[in-house]
C-alpha cells in the first residue's frame, strides 16, 4: 500500500516541473498502471523491492 505522504510527494515533484495540478494527478496515475499493463503483457508477478536504508 503506497502511504500517502509518497503521493503527496511526487506531486509536488510533478507540480515543481510546472505542470498544473490535473496533469500531475494524471502522471501519478499512469504509473501503477504502466507497471500493471506490463506485467500482464510479460506475464509476471510485482515483487517489491526492499527499501534502501539510509
Amino acid at each position: 500500500m503506497i502511504d500517502t505522504g509518497d503521493i503527496d510527494v511526487f506531486l509536488g515533484l510533478d507540480v515543481g516541473k510546472g505542470e498544473h495540478h490535473t496533469q500531475a494527478l494524471l502522471c501519478l496515475a499512469r504509473r501503477p498502471a504502466d507497471i500493471l499493463f506490463a506485467m500482464l503483457r510479460d506475464g509476471t508477478f510485482y515483487e517489491p523491492q526492499p527499501a534502501e536504508s539510509g
